[in-house]
């Protein structure tokens, strides 16, 4: 399908957010005034929708490609529907609310969406806090009445941020970025956020911002605790430079690239592909586009497959994730 056998590129939406930065700025000429706390890079969602920048398609949401191509443009496995992730870079200046998002069957049962929200974080500078689940041993009693003396944070577990950990969330975590976080997050695309604990802090308007305890409680698996960061041991790829293979799950696929040139595509399926560093171009056999840090490309389905290579020798950081 000649329309959609380039890769493609989206005007970002950034997201005006009380603990947002101005990191972006770095590498974002268009970045708005005030604490920009979330760059939407690729999303089919009525608060955030994505728009073709350039190209034939060019003024196109991401909502009407998906639903005018379906699998032409995400892959064999679309069922219809939204768009199936969402790609965000998120530069925490302050530690955001203590929250959790439901999984598929909450998310209907609780007439909140079609979907839940299952994500990833890949930290792309050193520094910041994380917390990620509860610590062991902890129910919903005791995690109750942490919330209720303000010790929130005695119950969860926390990390100190690296460039390159990587964190795979199931949905029913409770998490929270601390601040000093710069991530890329690839998620469901799903915006149901249950907050459960907000440090005490006002939103922008000088109000606190509301609280979904009853719902959080309801939401958390207290049984499940994640292990930190993601072990993912770096190899050789069969299509050029190296591979750490990241996520594997029933909504996506994550692996970091490292190379001057790489390959990946077809098989049924778009990729998305996430610049972290370098300079470059991303091909495929209907075109190319450049390629610059910390922006994100859509290859459609339809284009098959791709080629990355870098304009200079330092070569190229890429996250590639695709919808399973």
């Amino acid at each position: 399908m000649d329309t959609l056998s380039q890769p493609l590129t989206f005007t970002p939406i950034y997201q005006t957010i009380v603990w947002g930065g101005r990191r972006m700025a770095a590498w974002r000429s268009d970045l708005p005034d005030g604490p920009i706390g979330e760059s939407w890079d690729l999303a089919d969602h009525p608060r955030g929708m994505s728009v073709v920048a350039d190209g034939p398609l060019a003024g196109t949401s991401l909502h009407d490609l998906t639903r005018q191509y379906g699998k032409a443009l995400v892959g064999t496995s679309f069922t219809g529907g939204e768009f199936p992730l969402l790609v965000k870079l998120i530069d925490a200046n302050d530690r955001l609310s203590v929250q959790v998002h439901p999984d598929d069957r909450l998310a209907k049962e609780l007439k909140v969406g079609s979907r839940g929200k299952t994500e990833s974080w890949l930290l792309v500078g050193d520094g910041g806090e994380l917390f990620v689940g509860t610590m062991p041993g902890t129910t919903r009693e005791r995690f109750a009445e942490a919330l209720a003396q303000n010790r929130v944070s005695d119950v969860l577990q926390q990390y100190t941020g690296r460039d390159g950990d990587f964190y795979f969330l199931p949905a029913r975590t409770v998490h929270a970025l601390g601040k000093g976080c710069l991530i890329y997050e690839i998620q469901q695309t799903c915006d149901v956020t249950f907050r459960v604990f907000d440090w005490g802090r006002v939103g922008l308007d000088g109000r606190p911002r509301p609280l979904h305890v009853s719902e959080s409680l309801d939401t958390i698996d207290f049984t499940s605790h994640p292990a930190g960061p993601v072990a993912g041991r770096t190899q050789v790829h069969s299509h050029g430079g190296s591979v750490r293979r990241l996520a594997h799950c029933p909504y996506f696929t994550a692996e970091e690239r490292h190379a001057g040139e790489t390959k990946g595509g077809g098989g049924g399926s778009c990729s998305i592909v996430v610049c972290i560093s370098g300079h470059g171009r991303l091909s495929t056999a209907g075109g190319s586009v450049a390629m610059r840090p910390m922006r994100t490309y859509l290859v459609p389905a339809a284009a098959g497959k791709w080629t990355a290579k870098a304009d200079h020798l330092s070569g190229l950081r890429l996250l590639v994730s695709r919808p399973t």
